[in-house]
């Protein structure tokens, strides 16, 4: 149809408007019978340009288009996005699919969007540019620091306005971020399924993206993952099925070179999902505690088995806060907390010790980092996270020990986990400040204090002064541990036989040289308060049922009662009359 198309683009060229104000280049676009739509996998985000390559403004925006592309790519941490650019004038079908009536118009797919249907315009009203796009297509960007202008206003009383409306975003901010760390319910099994979660998505998509000139996985990389898989293995509890299950998994396949491709991986992680699923749990994928549940009601009703399948792959809401893609970033930084606590035990550090596994401060530490580098896909956190560690941040070339002290008291082996407390926190008032300045305002002190965790009201004794400048590294360890730790679970008998150092044999591991926080904190709850709980409000609600049906037939009773006696009375009246 090579003249039919011809007859088309030449009658498309006529009704062009051509607008040189900067505006957008009005076009008609012909349909055509048929259909035509972008072919491109919906597992990311999209923005699509569509363009002329005769339209001023188009040529004029080339060069901004690559830069949006470039800063969005570079700051986003969890659901990639691809940019792309179509000629109307070699693709008009597609063009004319999706209606596009002027030139530049760019359109946006989220992730999991079918390419069926027309994208979000987003250069409609106002200018693109890389946090809208985030805001559209719901992409987590990591915040840069910007410089502050100066507004110039004509009155006083603008000024006061615009200085009003500053404070209100700054306390919004403040108020937003503290609901985020005291979100409840946010349980053990909850940091656990999104620690899972982040994992998993991290080495399925930076583990094959660098290969070398024979098609195999980069070396270095794969190395960052082994050690890191080492780490997991005897850092985290005994009793997390992902250890038991997933990573022994993940550690067989990458000895035996059985992981050629991302394909091969995602079947692993695919696969253990599906068994996690096929025995019938109530509990999502990645759980550690399973006498452990949200609710009274999630345990007594819980949701159905299709919902159950769809979370295992979701974050929770305690991560996300209603926002899927801040999940990624959330789960990560659970996973290092959880590491730094464990490798703090004595009984683990014995159990990695006898495994093999370099278990001092020092190479925890470094295994972190060199999975950062390797497996943290946002460009501008892992970069910030590098430079840190590169330069000793929060001086723990010092801190941190090279040698292995297991069993003592002198705190060395909790410096771990409150030096990377320290960069966590340190990390979130940056992002608070960078967020700021990107609305033009400088951080409120407020802000900075919300942006710690835990907030005071979480653990009122972990701050020494009003401004949250100094902590207590005891109380601050016991509530990372009461928070970041199941406790009063057993360890499972191939950790204690490898403790003891004879297969089989299960270790006696003296308590008085071990010490586990098992004391809940005031802001947690144990076990067996849980089950409590949840005793007392099933034994309300079943009193409550029954109250309620009572209160039924009792109304039902008054109101046949009152039915009969109106009918009785107008009977009665009726015979009267006749009577007379």
């Amino acid at each position: 149809h090579e003249e039919e198309e011809d007859e088309v683009k030449k009658q498309t060229l006529k009704d062009q408007e051509h607008h040189d104000d900067g505006s957008k280049t009005k076009v008609d676009m012909r349909k055509s019978n048929t259909d035509h739509y972008l072919n491109l996998s919906n597992d990311v985000a999209h923005v699509v340009e569509f363009y002329a390559p005769w339209c001023p403004h188009c040529q004029h925006f080339k060069w901004e288009y690559i830069e949006i592309a470039t800063e969005t790519k570079r700051r986003t941490s969890s659901t990639p996005v691809e940019f792309h650019a179509v000629s109307c004038d070699v693709y008009w079908r597609i063009c004319s699919t999706y209606e596009v009536d002027g030139f530049p118009t760019i359109m946006g797919w989220k992730k999991g969007d079918s390419f069926e249907n027309a994208g979000i315009i987003m250069n409609e009203e106002e200018e693109i540019h890389p946090d809208l796009v985030g805001d559209m297509l719901h992409l987590d960007l990591a915040n840069e620091a910007v410089e502050i202008y100066e507004l110039e206003f004509e009155t006083e009383k603008e000024r006061l306005a615009y200085e009003k409306k500053q404070a209100k975003k700054a306390k919004q901010a403040a108020k937003k971020k503290a609901s985020w760390h005291q979100y409840t319910p946010h349980t053990h099994n909850d940091r656990y399924h999104n620690a899972a979660l982040s994992f998993a998505f991290a080495i399925k998509t930076q583990l094959f993206q660098t290969l070398t000139e024979d098609g195999k996985m980069e070396p270095k990389r794969k190395n960052a993952l082994v050690d890191f898989l080492n780490l997991m293995e005897w850092a985290t509890p005994p009793s997390w099925n992902l250890r038991t299950g997933f990573v022994k998994e993940l550690q067989w396949s990458l000895d035996s070179d059985a992981i050629s491709s991302r394909g091969a991986l995602e079947s692993v992680i695919d696969s253990d999902v599906d068994k996690h699923r096929s025995g019938k749990q109530d509990l999502l994928w990645g759980y550690v505690d399973p006498n452990l549940r949200t609710s009274w009601a999630g345990g007594l009703l819980g949701p159905s088995e299709e919902q159950l399948a769809k979370d295992d792959k979701k974050w929770s809401n305690s991560c996300t806060h209603l926002e899927p893609a801040k999940g990624f970033t959330c789960g990560l930084w659970n996973l290092f907390h959880i590491l730094t606590i464990g490798s703090s035990k004595p009984e683990h550090q014995v159990y990695g010790f006898h495994r093999g596994y370099f278990v001092s401060p020092h190479h925890v530490a470094e295994t972190i980092r060199n999975f950062v580098e390797y497996f943290f896909s946002c460009s501008v956190c892992r970069t910030h996270y590098l430079e840190m560690y590169d330069n000793c941040g929060h001086d723990h070339c010092t801190r941190l020990k090279s040698e292995i002290n297991m069993g003592t008291k002198d705190g060395s082996d909790e410096e771990l986990s409150i030096w990377l407390w320290e960069v966590h926190n340190d990390v979130n008032a940056r992002l608070m400040k960078e967020a700021a300045q990107r609305q033009n305002r400088n951080v409120t002190n407020q802000e900075t204090m919300a942006s710690m965790f835990p907030t005071r009201k979480m653990c009122p004794d972990c701050w020494l002064n009003e401004n949250m400048t100094k902590w207590d590294n005891a109380t601050v360890f016991k509530f990372l541990d009461e928070w970041f730790w199941p406790a009063d679970l057993p360890p499972s008998k191939q950790f204690k036989s490898v403790i003891s150092g004879q297969p089989g044999k299960e270790a006696d591991i003296d308590e008085a040289d071990i010490e586990v926080a098992n004391e809940p904190l005031p802001s947690t709850k144990s076990r067996k308060s849980h089950a409590k709980v949840n005793l007392i409000a099933i034994t309300c609600l079943i009193l409550f049922s029954l109250f309620a049906v009572a209160a039924t037939r009792k109304r039902r009773e008054r109101r046949k009662k009152f039915v009969d006696s109106r009918f009785v009375k107008k009977k009665k009246g009726f015979c009267e009359t006749i009577y007379n």
